[in-house]
């Protein structure tokens, strides 16, 4: 008898207005949770790849200028020769970053960047079906 004095009071709060806007925002909630944990991690691996591909590019760098300058005994410098193994050490650190992260302008997907995105399809996309939806519940 209890039970479903309760299933009927939040079957009527979820029928009238209040409730469908409660049930959206717990939707929208609950999407940038499950969007920002789909999608972070993956970002993240990808900052920690990058970051390991520049530490081995310095310490490349930094190997290189330490052996060149070690094995020039007569105090002569080749200077072209280091800067062309500098400059490929670049080049190889650009062409990881690029793979790794080909547009820089790509969403990093923060909770709140998340709760953003899933507010702009209920305001597009959502906005529709909840009309449509009103409309026909109205009719009824």
């Amino acid at each position: 008898m209890r039970v479903t004095s309760v299933a009927g009071r939040a079957y009527s709060l979820v029928k009238s207005d209040v409730g469908l806007i409660i049930i959206l925002l717990a939707y929208s909630f609950l999407g940038a949770v499950i969007l920002h944990h789909a999608e972070y991690e993956r970002g993240q691996q990808l900052k920690r790849e990058l970051n390991e591909h520049k530490i081995r590019c310095i310490a490349g760098i930094v190997n290189a200028s330490l052996a060149f300058h070690s094995g020039l005994p007569d105090g002569r410098r080749q200077d072209d020769n280091l800067s062309e193994i500098v400059e490929s050490l670049v080049d190889v650190y650009v062409h990881h970053k690029e793979h790794l992260r080909p547009n820089s302008k790509a969403p990093e997907w923060t909770y709140w960047g998340a709760l953003f995105f899933c507010g702009t399809v209920f305001t597009t996309v959502g906005l529709c079906s909840f009309t449509i939806l009103y409309r026909l519940r109205s009719t009824c």
